[in-house]
């Protein structure tokens, strides 16, 4: 059995485009057989006296008997008796066939007519190749083989071009066969690009999804671990240290638990956030905070951005504010009201001006100026000029 003859007993794969067109393909067939028999039944009566009597209502009902079945099939998705159908059909017409050739009377058509039966060879190995590859062009030789034999000997006597007809009846036929095994290749091919679609999509999903829970924890021991460590060891029983350890807790009581990350984080969450930032570049820049802890809340990724910015300020001071022969001192304020948040990142350094920065350096506009302000609320400035320090300042306004 072939992988298109299995659609018939198995409709879950996900063969979708393959399913339609062999359907398509299958009505075509079932329906062009019952074409053909209502075109050839009136001829095929009036030739009845070339055969036995008995021969020509059995030739007709095993030849286009499968053609019907065959459109029932499909309009019932049954691939399973449509590929049966197209078997009987194939035998059908080519019994039929071989059999007129045993059972003639001897008696001859008109030279302007043809046998009937020589109509069709063609359409039974369409049938086919709906099903097979190669097979049917094999049978399509043989059937027209036959049907040619048959009208020769249906003319008598009369000189009748046997090869010439054979290859036309071949070669008019191949093309149909041809187009049907290629168009059904089509649809395999589609519905397994679909699949390695599918499954490249569930297999970067599945990584983007490991990699979104390892920047989690991540951030969450950068941010919430370390932090808490950090303070723990610079004012131990602080009633700051106790609320940021409650808060880790309950974040890695989350994580363990599978439940997603919290959108919102208050604002001393965003403080110990800032905290970590500036502990990573350099824990001895001093940090102030004045912010009420009750006052909003901050989405995580705001949050996140207002991290990023101060941690990028505090790289551009290490490089760049320092004065021949003395560092530049620094200073992080972090500051709330009602509504809203702010960080300032402050040095006495050598300055610069903003204007003459190029815009392909990324980090002042990436890492700062671009990151709040793609957020509703969020800004970003940068005050300095040459000779008299930075002032770095970026927030954030709830809605």
């Amino acid at each position: 059995m072939t992988d298109r003859a299995a659609l018939g007993h198995d409709t879950a794969r996900g063969h979708d485009a393959e399913r339609r067109l062999v359907r398509g393909a299958c009505l075509f067939v079932g329906f062009g057989g019952l074409f053909y028999a209502l075109l050839t039944t009136p001829v095929a009566l009036a030739q009845r006296d070339l055969a036995v009597p008995w021969w020509t209502p059995l030739a007709l009902a095993a030849v286009y008997g499968p053609a019907a079945a065959i459109a029932l099939a499909a309009a019932r998705a049954r691939f399973d008796l449509a590929r049966a159908g197209a078997l009987a059909f194939a035998a059908g017409y080519l019994l039929a066939a071989l059999s007129w050739a045993i059972l003639r009377t001897g008696t001859t058509v008109p030279h302007e007519e043809s046998l009937w039966i020589t109509w069709i060879p063609g359409l039974p190995a369409v049938a086919m190749c709906v099903f097979w590859r190669v097979t049917p062009f094999c049978y399509l030789v043989a059937a027209a083989a036959v049907s040619q034999l048959d009208a020769a000997l249906a003319r008598g006597p009369a000189a009748y071009p046997v090869l010439p007809e054979f290859l036309f009846a071949v070669a008019y036929s191949a093309l149909p066969c041809a187009a049907c095994v290629v168009l059904i290749r089509i649809g395999r091919t589609l519905d397994r690009t679909a699949h390695e679609v599918r499954a490249k999509a569930v297999t970067t999903a599945e990584a983007k999804a490991r990699r979104f829970e390892r920047r989690r924890f991540d951030a969450l021991t950068h941010d919430w671990v370390l932090a808490t460590l950090l303070q723990a060891s610079r004012t131990p029983n602080n009633p700051v240290l106790t609320h940021h350890a409650d808060i880790t807790l309950g974040d890695l009581e989350r994580l363990r638990a599978g439940l997603p990350a919290r959108d919102n984080l208050d604002l001393d969450q965003v403080a110990a956030t800032v905290r970590a930032a500036v502990a990573d570049i350099d824990d001895s820049v001093p940090l102030s905070i004045d912010v009420d802890s009750a006052a909003f809340t901050v989405p995580s990724d705001v949050a996140a951005a207002l991290a990023a910015a101060v941690s990028e300020a505090l790289r551009n001071w290490q490089r760049h504010a320092g004065w021949p022969g003395r560092e530049a001192a620094c200073e992080v304020e972090l500051t709330a009201d009602d509504r809203a948040l702010r960080v300032d990142i402050v040095d006495d350094g050598v300055g610069f001006d903003p204007g003459s920065v190029p815009s392909n350096r990324l980090g002042l506009r990436a890492g700062i100026t671009d990151r709040l302000t793609e957020f509703p609320g969020g800004w970003a400035e940068i005050d300095s000029a040459p000779g008299r320090g930075c002032r770095i300042s970026a927030g954030w306004a709830a809605p």
